[in-house]
Order: C-alpha cells, then sequence, then structure tokens
C-alpha cells in the first residue's frame, strides 16, 4: 500500500519522466533539423562550385583559376574546414594544402537522404562527383567537402545547454518548489491526521487548505464524542446504573488488588454479603419502582455508614457486597456492621408511605473461608441465608460446619431430582377418626421417600429442601394425582369411600396453574371433588390475600374442602376465619401436648368453640392417650389424628385397617 510521500514521489518521477521525455523528443527533432540544414548547406555549397566549375573549366590546366573561388566558399562557412577538387585519387586543387591525400572513408553526397545528428558527426568528409569536358570529352571529377567537426560539435552543443539552462533548470525548481508546497501544506498534515486517527494524542492546528481543515474539525469532534462515549461506556460497566455502586465487574478488580496486598502483609479482610429482606414482597406489594428507590436507598446509608476506603458494591436486584480491611478486631467489626443493619432499619419513606426496611449479612473472612472472590461469595451467601434463617435482620459469619450443613442440602437436592424420575416416592395414610364413634371418617394421605441406600426418608427431612428449590411443585403435583387414583381404585375396589386430604405447601398454592391443573386433574379422572380436602398453612392466609382469597373460592366451588393446618403455630388474625372459607381447623400438637394445664385447656376449647361458633368443624392432631381423647370428647371436639388409632401407615396396611374399622362397624 502506498504511503503519501510514496505517492508523490512516484508521481513526481512520473511527470519529471513525462517532461525529459518531451524534452528528449524535442531536442532531437531540433538537433536533426540542425543536421539537415547543416546538410543542405553542404549540398547547396558543393552544387553551386561543382556547377560554377563545370561550366567554366575548359582546360584542367586551368583549374587553379578557381582556387579563389574554393577559398572564398570555404572561408564564408565556419562549418566548412576545406574543399578539394580530385580526380579519382588524385587530389587536383585544394584550400588546404595540408590535405595531401583523401581520406578512407568518404560519404558519396546525393540529394535524397536520411539525414540526423549522428549523420552529420559521422560523416566529416562529403563527395560529390560531376563532370567537365575538355575538348568534348568528359573528365570525371570529385568535389569533397571536409566538415568542419568542432564547430559543428559547438553548434549542436547550443542547442542543449539552452535547453539545459532554460527549460530543464526552471522545470526542476519549480517541481521542487511544488514538491516542498505539497509536503508542507498537504503531506505533513495528512500524516498528522494519521498520527492523530491512530493515538488520538495530539490535536492538529488549524489546518490552511479547506478541505483539509473540514477532515480535521470532523475528526476532532467524531474522537470527542467516541471519547465521552468510551468513558461513558467505561464508567457503565464498571458501575450499576440504579445505585451508582461498583459493580461485580469493578468489584473483582478491586478484590483482585486486595488479595495481592493482602498476601503481602499476611492480613485478612471481612467479605460481607448484603441481602435486602423481604424484598420481593416489598416489589409485589409497593411495586418496582417502590423496590428501586429502597435499592437506592440503602446505597447511599451503607455509604454514609462506612468509611471511604471500604468496598461497596451491587451485584444482584437486592444483594450488595461489602468489604471491610481495617478493623482492629472481631468487636470493632461487629460495631461497623450493627452500625450498617441500624440504619438500614430506620424507618424510610418510599413513594410517599413510610416504610421499615431490615437486612440480613453473611460474613466470610480472607483466606480461612476463601481465597477468591467466588468462595468468598460462596461462603458469605451461605453465612447470610444462616441469618435470613435465623429472623433476619442480623448478621451470621461463616463456619465450616454450616458449609457442611449446605453441603448435605445440595446433595439432598440432587437426590431429589434423581428420586422424583425414578419413583422413589411413596404415599403413607392416617385415619381421621370420629372422637365420638372411634369410626374412621377420612384420611390424610403423607409422602414418604424410599431412598435406595438410606431407606424411609421421613418428610422433615427433604420437604424443607424441595420447596426451597421449587421441586415441591412437581412433587406436588405428583401427591395430588396419586392420592386421587388411590382413592378411586379403593373406590372400586374395596367400596371405600372416605374424604382423601392432601397437603399443599404454599409455593404450590400459590403457583398461577395451581387451581388449573386441580380442576384439570379432578375432570379428567371424573372424581367426586367432595372427596377431596386441601390443606394448606397459615403462611397462605398471609400473602397475597386476595389471590388466594379467590382461589380457595374456586376449590370450594369445585366441591372440595378445605382444611387449614397447624392453627395457632403462625400469625394468622382470626379474621381470617371469618374471611376464608375454611371447612375444618386443626388444633396443632404443640396445644394438645398441654391440655392438661388449666391455660392450656382453656386455650383449646376457646379454639374449639369459636370454630364451631364459626361453623367451622376441627380435628385434633397428634392425640396418644385415652386422656387426650377424652378431653376432646368433653370439649366436643369432632375427630382426631394421632398413633392412638394409627400412625401413617402404607397403602396395603391402611387398606386393612380401614377393612377391619368397618367390618368392626358392622
Amino acid at each position: 500500500m502506498l504511503t503519501i510521500n510514496r505517492f508523490l514521489s512516484v508521481l513526481f518521477m512520473i511527470t519529471v519522466s513525462a517532461l525529459f521525455g518531451s524534452f528528449i523528443t524535442y531536442y532531437v527533432g531540433e538537433q536533426n533539423t540542425k543536421a539537415k540544414i547543416i546538410a543542405t548547406n553542404f549540398h547547396q555549397v558543393m552544387h553551386e562550385t561543382s556547377y560554377n566549375i563545370s561550366t567554366e573549366l575548359n582546360n584542367l590546366n586551368n583549374l587553379n583559376n578557381f582556387k579563389a573561388l574554393l577559398d572564398r566558399k570555404a572561408a564564408q562557412n565556419h562549418l566548412i574546414s576545406a574543399l578539394v577538387i580530385a580526380r579519382g585519387k588524385q587530389i587536383l586543387l585544394t584550400t588546404d594544402h595540408s590535405i595531401r591525400k583523401l581520406p578512407k572513408h568518404i560519404h558519396h553526397h546525393t540529394q535524397h537522404q536520411s539525414v540526423n545528428r549522428h549523420f552529420i558527426l559521422d560523416n566529416s568528409v562529403h563527395e560529390l562527383e560531376f563532370e567537365v569536358y575538355q575538348q568534348n570529352k568528359p573528365i570525371q571529377l570529385s568535389l569533397l567537402l571536409f566538415a568542419n567537426q568542432p564547430e559543428i560539435k559547438n553548434y549542436f552543443a547550443d542547442t542543449y545547454y539552452q535547453y539545459f539552462v532554460f527549460f530543464i533548470i526552471p522545470t526542476l525548481l519549480v517541481f521542487l518548489f511544488l514538491h516542498q508546497l505539497l509536503k508542507k501544506f498537504l503531506v505533513k498534515p495528512l500524516e498528522k491526521l494519521r498520527l492523530f486517527a491512530y493515538y488520538h494524542d495530539r490535536t492538529p492546528q488549524p489546518l490552511k487548505i479547506k478541505e483539509l481543515e473540514t477532515i480535521r474539525s470532523s475528526m476532532l469532534q467524531t474522537f470527542q464524542l467516541l471519547s465521552s462515549e468510551k468513558q461513558a461506556l467505561y464508567r457503565s460497566s464498571r458501575t450499576d446504573a440504579l445505585s451508582e455502586l461498583p459493580n461485580r465487574y469493578q468489584l473483582n478488580e478491586r478484590l483482585e488488588w486486595l488479595i495481592e496486598e493482602s498476601k503481602r502483609t499476611n492480613t485478612p479482610f471481612a467479605y460481607l454479603f448484603l441481602d435486602i429482606d423481604n424484598f420481593k414482597k416489598i416489589n409485589d406489594t409497593l411495586g418496582h419502582d417502590a423496590g428501586d428507590e429502597i435499592v437506592v436507598n440503602v446505597a447511599k446509608i451503607m455509604q454514609e455508614a462506612l468509611r471511604a476506603y471500604d468496598i461497596i458494591a451491587r451485584v444482584g436486584g437486592d444483594e450488595f457486597v461489602i468489604i471491610l480491611s481495617k478493623y482492629q478486631n472481631l468487636i470493632e467489626l461487629n460495631h461497623i456492621i450493627d452500625r450498617v443493619l441500624l440504619k438500614i432499619s430506620q424507618e424510610q419513606i418510599v413513594s410517599n408511605q413510610s416504610i421499615n426496611v431490615s437486612a440480613s449479612i453473611g460474613v466470610a473472612f480472607y483466606p480461612k473461608d476463601g481465597t477468591d472472590g467466588q468462595e468468598l461469595m460462596k461462603s458469605a451467601d451461605i453465612a447470610m441465608y444462616e441469618a435470613k434463617k435465623q429472623g433476619r435482620n442480623q448478621h451470621h459469619y461463616f463456619t465450616e460446619e454450616l458449609n457442611q450443613r449446605i453441603q448435605i442440602e445440595v446433595n439432598l437436592e440432587k437426590e431429589l431430582h434423581l428420586a422424583l424420575k425414578n419413583n422413589e416416592f411413596e404415599l403413607y395414610y392416617q385415619p381421621k377418626v370420629s372422637s365420638k364413634t372411634k369410626n374412621i371418617i377420612g384420611i390424610e394421605c403423607l409422602v414418604r421417600w424410599n431412598h435406595p441406600e438410606k431407606g424411609l426418608v421421613p418428610p422433615g427431612e427433604f420437604i424443607t429442601i424441595a420447596e426451597q428449590s421449587g421441586l415441591i411443585l412437581p412433587l406436588g403435583d405428583w401427591i395430588l394425582k396419586e392420592a386421587i387414583e388411590n382413592q378411586l381404585h379403593w373406590q372400586q375396589q374395596y367400596n371405600i369411600q372416605l374424604p382423601v386430604s392432601v397437603n399443599v405447601s404454599a409455593l404450590q398454592f400459590s403457583h398461577k396453574d395451581f387451581f388449573n391443573k386441580l380442576e384439570t386433574l379432578v375432570n379428567e379422572l371424573n372424581f367426586p371433588a367432595n372427596f377431596l380436602d386441601i390443606e394448606i398453612t397459615e403462611s397462605v392466609l398471609m400473602e397475597n390475600t386476595q389471590e388466594h382469597l379467590n382461589t380457595l373460592k374456586k376449590i370450594r366451588g369445585l366441591g372440595a374442602t378445605i382444611s387449614l393446618d397447624d392453627f395457632g403455630t403462625g400469625y394468622s388474625s382470626l379474621a381470617y376465619l371469618k374471611i376464608f372459607p375454611i371447612n375444618i381447623l386443626k388444633i396443632d400438637k404443640s396445644f394438645l401436648d398441654d391440655y392438661d394445664s388449666k391455660s392450656g385447656a382453656i386455650f383449646i376449647e376457646t379454639i374449639v368453640n369459636m370454630a364451631h361458633n364459626l361453623k367451622i368443624d376441627v380435628i385434633a392432631e397428634s392425640v396418644e392417650t385415652e386422656d387426650q381423647l377424652n378431653f376432646l370428647k368433653q370439649i366436643n371436639c369432632e375427630a382426631y389424628q394421632g398413633y392412638l388409632c394409627s400412625k401413617p401407615l402404607p397403602e396395603k396396611e391402611f387398606i386393612e385397617l380401614v377393612k377391619n374399622s368397618l367390618s368392626t362397624q358392622a
């Protein structure tokens, strides 16, 4: 690829070569013209002289009479050095007595011949033959013209020097001048523009040529725009747009530097993972704009509460990372963390509403809990979830024991996936018994896990993991379908017609397709919905009140009943029993264990009376003794479940239990 300098040099050389070619062509033509003039002159001299001699000479003895003519002709023409008349090889008359014999190379002159510069320079002697008559006898003579070669050469050289002085030198000077002008006003500015385009470091001064100045101005504006956009992109790539805190990319950069510094000084630092409590509920109730406002507020609070050299970054929707590297001891570290949590928990005005926000923090230490950003975040995240489990609005330190527990839960989640795939789950059944007649009036189905290595795994060990991982959704769907299909089979095969209760988790109940799936299942299997009871917990009543109320009404409209499990263990208001279409209230074991105390008995009796006043039936859970049953009879509790009648049984054993109960009733 040509550079500007090379292009101009090539262009200069081509132009100069063309001019020199033109000059040479013109010069050669001029030289040839001069050669023709000389040849014509020689021809004229020789013809005039030979004519005079041939017409006036009548005797060779009188030839000397023509010497004056020859001398005059030679003297008048400076290009002629001598004229000689010869007969054969004999010189008869000469204007130069130094010529004693004829040269070997003689050009025989003719009128029509090709003449050029080389012809004139190469032929120094020209010969013209003519005849004279002596007594009417022709005599052949030759007129030889000796050219003055030095003069001829000077004659040709005059033209060369004239052209060189008046054409070549001015042309070269003009071209050198143009070259300097182009170099100054075109080459150098273009080179500056090239360097500016490549390095952007030094802005060229305004240029003289309008078009180049337009290019320079355009480049300057473009690079200024690109520079501002580059800076904006650099900031956006390293800064969170909402909170204006460093993002994960900048966090990793600063963390790498801090790790190297900690290695060099052998100084640990604390890695904090902060998560806003109940952020999803805030977004759902107040809207995402309010959620964004809270994120911004929390970011400002942390910046005010922490020191300038502490690292704060936003790594997720409501997730932040704080790195504290300068603290005297754990007491000071605790004070810093408590100060952050305290300021966050103070009342905030969001969307013109007063709201209390809290956060949970997990703490990990470099290098004890991790040697890179990924390990530290994992450890701090585990500790943060432990803080949430322990009540939120607090911090928790990562421990290996906690990590091992998390690993067990992760492995358990993987095994749950395989269990669903391999059909390792089984339904167990526990009867609901009438307190007065001791007849079985219903069934509660309970899921069990037949682990291929661990054996039977109770629900308490895997239901929580299933809920946390979302596996409760496919598992819940399987339980519901299995319970209905088994109940249909019992009705057809054994004539066992007992309402079956299915526990539905809050996550499953909250799913947008729960009722549609339930309705489709009932219709496809042609199952009488009045034999189905859906058991929910108080958490269902606490969240998305209106949506859940609509779902419960749809279930009741389908014909199924609704039981409220573990009543009194949560935070539900008694007003919910009035609002929601609850059919059955289940008293938790923790209350029944205290039946023999005055306060405990009064509390249980109050629940039963309140439920009856609201037209709600009551079932007591975990009844194990006759004394407990007698107490339930006294307070008119309709039914119970528990080991007093039967523990949860697999399908075959439960069918035998029901058969025996029915035969006893008969």
